[in-house]
């Protein structure tokens, strides 16, 4: 089956049929092709509609990092480009794409590009990694070219650099992580450069959630809108599945592609939960050659809404990123996500940076300790008391747990956040059940 561009126009119904037809296709794919899966496929089940789905098996982040090379449907000769995951969660993963896994990915971005409104006319800042195996940089890349737009590959360099393509090239949009835009924008107002006056008109922002349960803004996203006048859309990507969701002009949630991607919301027990309950996300990939998933569980925690959007798009959509199924905390009966902790964070004055740590105590329950680093150590014992206070106090009051808190140099939790040769800052360490 070819790419169906206007898939997210069609019924719903139509979808469905579709969907089923597609997961037909990857299954018998998958047992002729998949070493993995053929040893999990006994025999080809009877699939009549999407819903069937549910009595297959699931797969799992630890069967990929076991068996990684096990889930390759084609001759590694004729992959076009290997990616990895960043590591974050254990071993990395390499996820091999075939030339038209490499279509398909430029296909998924272009479509994302073009729910934010942009045409062949903008011209995209791409100031994320473009190497390392990373595959976002390349997704955008190839999905703006297929869009027909113009971009400038200049990767996450110096905000000022940033500045000087910004002012000489006069970008309509820019696509980075929320933390970088900040440090662009903050060095723009440095340098006493309006970007509020400046070419661009959309931002789209990935890696990092920016908005809350409800679709309004978190900390984070309100910390770009504060200092731009562009529209920011978020983005959500996942590197094994090679598919990403994104938002469009009515900010309700992150669009699939169902032509793409089937996504389910699963309970702990591996029920699907009714649309708006929180759950794990669990995508089944559809049209892939080189390593196709089924019922992968992402670890990620959100909600379905598979409601009509008001833009008139059918497709199924997600909510923002609640948090990591694995990093729920359980502190004194409270459910607790670091990302909830961290926006928490980002709202102190004097906090430059944060690495929250849980670790099991002896009364063998959930225990944080955040360590903030500021330059407020320089000063005097009283003001470090007071921003240890702070903290404490702000994030008691908005969720209602009291972690221990650590002021220290912001060099010193950087060799935290980059333990071990990181490419990207580990934010959140987890340290429960080690000794």
């Amino acid at each position: 089956m070819d790419f169906i561009s206007d898939i997210d126009r069609k019924d719903i119904k139509d979808i469905s049929v579709i969907q089923a037809e597609l997961l037909k296709e990857t299954v018998f794919y998958l047992y002729k092709n998949s070493p993995f899966y053929r040893k999990k496929i006994a025999r080809i089940p009877s699939i009549k509609c999407i819903e069937d789905i549910s009595g297959l098996s699931i797969t799992t982040k630890e069967d990929l990092q076991i068996d990684n090379w096990g889930f390759l449907c084609v001759p590694k000769n004729n992959l076009s480009e290997i990616v990895a995951t960043t590591g974050t969660t254990g071993a990395h993963v390499f996820i091999g794409l075939a030339k038209k896994d490499m279509d398909r990915l430029a296909e998924n971005e272009k479509r994302c590009f073009s729910y934010t409104g942009a045409t062949p006319d903008d011209l995209f800042l791409l100031s994320i990694t473009m190497d390392n195996l990373f595959i976002a940089g390349m997704a955008y890349y190839s999905g703006l070219q297929r869009l027909g737009a113009g971009v400038i590959r200049m990767g996450p360099h110096t905000p000022k650099r940033q500045l000087e393509l910004i002012h000489s090239l006069k970008p309509t949009g820019i696509v980075a992580v929320p933390s970088f835009i900040i440090a662009i924008y903050k060095q723009a107002e440095k340098d006493r450069i309006d970007l509020k006056k400046s070419s661009l008109k959309k931002i789209v922002l990935i890696g990092e959630a920016i908005r809350n349960a409800d679709f309004s803004s978190n900390t984070l996203g309100k910390m770009v809108e504060k200092l731009s006048t562009a529209e920011s859309y978020s983005t959500y990507g996942i590197t094994e599945a090679q598919v990403a969701f994104c938002e469009c002009q009515c900010h309700k949630g992150l669009h699939s592609h169902p032509d793409l991607v089937y996504a389910e919301i699963l309970d702990d027990a591996g029920n699907t939960v009714k649309d708006g309950e929180i759950g794990e996300l669990v995508v089944t990939t559809f049209q892939i050659e080189g390593m196709p998933l089924l019922r992968y569980r992402t670890g990620d925690m959100t909600f379905k809404i598979s409601d009509r959007c008001d833009c008139g798009r059918t497709s199924a959509r997600i909510g923002p990123i609640i948090g990591r199924k694995a990093q729920k905390l359980k502190i004194k009966g409270t459910t607790v996500y670091p990302k909830a902790i961290e926006n928490i964070l980002l709202e102190i004055d004097g906090v430059e940076n944060y690495v929250i740590e849980a670790y099991t105590g002896d009364d063998q329950a959930d225990h944080v300790i955040v360590k903030v680093g500021s330059l407020k150590t320089q000063d005097s014992r009283l003001k470090t008391q007071d921003l240890k206070d702070a903290v404490c106090e702000n994030i008691k009051a908005k969720i209602r747990v009291t972690p221990q808190i650590e002021i220290m140099l912001p060099q010193e939790v950087e060799k935290i956040l980059y333990e071990g040769g990181r490419r990207k800052p580990m934010t959140f360490v987890d340290r429960r059940g080690k000794s």
